[in-house]
């Protein structure tokens, strides 16, 4: 036990060091302690930077993955495959924009560490660190990288990726409730309501196989999800863990889910909408009573506030969802909550930082101190930043 102690105590302190003695940290701090200047870089720059720390991220940690982010106390980190395996449609959408088979080459790397790693029940693994030490199969993270794969098999017919998500979704029905949750094998063990974005990839197989046992486990979750809201929008489980209040990740994860959804399953593609406006409406209230940084990071059952800060990741998510609700329903209310929200983001993107994990990252949180992720730069917030700037390169050109 003593050494158990003194180990954890000098990994904390190594890791506090390194926070407090690097200069560009201090220099993201700095910044964050006074009031944001909006950025006069126009999107296409933020878009770059973004891309270029992405491959950055993916180049640290060798093999095809993408590290996990840069964190202040810790450095690079190890390749994680949830997201490695969702960013895999960001470098082939990037690809096609720029007409450059580098990302495309790039985007099949991560699909082929992927199904190098994946494990022989055909699911993914849980986990951030070494993937040596991640045995263990996550009904989340499988369902991210089937929408890698997938992408990938659409662009290049390579019938590996559609091997290997046909496997991952065998395997996802198999550990399925009978009432179409998922609550094996998830994080805490517990169901959640942002598993409609598993339920969005097994559509996107079942519509590449044509095997309707996919749509079926698809439509039970989705059922399920729908029971689980309440009249004023609010989802039941769609926390992180039981008791916390939400950050905007998850509920974006969840409404963004159930609107990829409507796309595959008409029959429901009404309930769907007005639940996803319903959240909306709330969420919209709160960013016009927010700073300019965006929205509050988390919310409670009645959607209160229940944290300063803002949660990076959530508020892209939002602007991709809104794009297209923009897009469906031409309320400009959607359309300019998204700009705000990307506006708020770039002005918290550094373009010019030394650092290279800094430099065209996208912070968990602003400030950075923030309740989501803090003093980091996870792969998934600039993910979806880049996604979001080039959804509104073609919906608001």
């Amino acid at each position: 036990m003593p050494f158990i102690l003194f180990k954890k105590t000098a990994i904390a302190l190594y890791e506090w060091s390194r926070l407090l003695l690097l200069p560009a940290h201090w220099g993201v701090v700095r910044r964050d302690l006074f009031p944001l200047q909006s950025s006069q870089h126009p999107d296409t720059d933020h878009l770059q930077a973004t891309i270029d720390w992405l491959c950055r991220a993916q180049d640290v940690a060798d093999h095809g993955g993408v590290s996990a982010g840069y964190f202040c106390k810790r450095g690079w980190m190890h390749p994680y495959p949830e997201t490695t395996g969702y960013i895999i449609p960001t470098f082939l959408c990037y690809a096609a924009r720029q007409q450059d088979d580098l990302y495309l080459q790039r985007a099949r790397r991560m699909g082929d560490w992927e199904i190098d790693i994946q494990l022989p029940t055909g699911a993914v693994r849980g986990g951030r660190g070494r993937i040596g030490d991640r045995p263990y199969p996550i009904v989340f993270n499988t369902g991210q990288v089937l929408l890698g794969w997938t992408a990938l098999y659409r662009t290049s017919r390579e019938e590996r990726f559609l091997g290997a998500a046909v496997r991952a979704s065998d395997w996802l029905l198999q550990v399925q409730d009978d009432d179409g949750k998922w609550s094996s094998h998830t994080y805490m063990d517990v169901p959640h309501a942002y598993h409609t974005r598993v339920a969005w990839p097994l559509l996107e197989v079942h519509a590449l196989t044509g095997e309707g046992k996919y749509r079926t486990a698809a439509r039970r979750h989705v059922e399920w999800a729908l029971n689980q809201a309440n009249p004023d929008g609010w989802f039941a489980h769609i926390e992180l863990a039981p008791g916390e209040d939400p950050p905007t990740h998850t509920i974006a994860y969840t409404l963004r889910g159930l609107l990829e959804i409507s796309a595959h399953l008409e029959e429901l593609r009404q309930p769907i909408l007005e639940i996803v406006l319903r959240a909306s409406d709330h969420l919209l209230q709160a960013l016009s009573d927010a700073s300019p940084t965006g929205l509050p990071a988390t919310f409670d059952a009645t959607w209160r506030p229940t944290a300063s800060g803002s949660c990076l990741t959530g508020n892209a998510q939002l602007a991709i969802l809104w794009l297209e609700l923009y897009r469906q329903q031409r309320d400009p209310r959607f359309a300019n909550a998204a700009v705000s929200l990307l506006e708020g983001i770039k002005a918290t993107q550094s373009l010019d930082a030394r650092h290279p994990g800094i430099r065209g990252g996208i912070a968990g949180s602003t400030p950075i101190w923030g309740p989501y992720i803090p003093f980091a730069y996870p792969n998934w917030a600039a993910k979806f930043f880049a996604d979001a700037l080039m959804k509104k390169e073609a919906i608001l050109p």
